[in-house]
């Protein structure tokens, strides 16, 4: 009797195999009606060169449009001050910190995380070059100019 559960299950486990290595060996059989991919559209990349002078008021909001518009210096200075204030916060929070001293020690390492990456490493024209780069892609163009802003300086600071 055990002999023929033995072979039984032999004979199970070659005809799984079989069917497995036969499945694995197999021709695919061709689609009935060939589903073509449609290519993805692009998005074309808009010029990003700042003119060479101002041309009129910018627009109210910090967007890839007010982008455009802005000479090269304003870009630079947009930059520049948000790389100040940024300083300056994690700064003021570092002060805070040595003197007051009273932080809860289970907030403490996310005070200390958020001061390290926070205080910018590297000089304006790093972040500036990598906000040009974000917006010449079209998913960058559809980021306001504060979240290109943290993104780029996200970036550099990760190097």
């Amino acid at each position: 009797m055990s002999r023929i559960r033995h072979a039984t299950a032999r004979m199970a486990l070659a005809a799984s195999l079989f069917l497995a290595s036969a499945a694995a060996f197999g021709q695919e059989e061709p689609e009935l009606i060939p589903q073509e991919k449609a290519p993805a559209p692009e998005v074309p990349a808009l010029d990003t060169t700042p003119p060479a002078t101002a041309s009129g008021p910018l627009r109210a909001t910090l967007d890839f449009e007010r982008w455009r518009g802005m000479t090269a210096r304003e870009r630079q200075t947009f930059v520049e001050g948000s790389i100040q204030s940024m300083a300056a916060l994690s700064l003021q929070l570092r002060s805070t910190l040595e003197v007051d001293g009273r932080v809860p020690p289970e907030s403490l390492a996310s005070v200390v995380r958020f001061v390290y990456e926070s205080y910018p490493r590297f000089p304006p024209t790093a972040y500036l070059r990598e906000m040009e780069s974000i917006y010449l892609k079209g998913e960058g163009q559809s980021l306001s100019m504060t979240e290109c802003f943290r993104q780029a300086f996200r970036r550099i600071n990760a190097r």
